[in-house]
């Protein structure tokens, strides 16, 4: 179990460490705001803030973020 702070509220996903924040967010969390682009970091579709530093979460892994806080 991974747990995660999005949008000021807790969360526990049980996924795979490795998988993509985005698909977290977006399949497990079902918080479609967040918007699959190019899936290479480059179009910016897909950007979230974590700890106030805007991130590409289609490339960062759910487990590089546990603990801390995603808008």
């Amino acid at each position: 179990m991974i747990k995660l702070e999005v949008n000021s509220k807790e969360h526990q996903v049980d996924v795979a460490p490795d998988t993509p924040l985005l698909w977290v967010l977006r399949d497990t969390l079902r918080l479609t705001g967040t918007k699959y682009g190019c899936g290479q970091a480059v179009c910016g579709a897909c950007t979230v803030h974590v700890d106030g530093v805007p991130t590409r979460s289609c490339v960062v892994p759910v487990s590089s973020v546990a603990g801390r806080k995603v808008v």
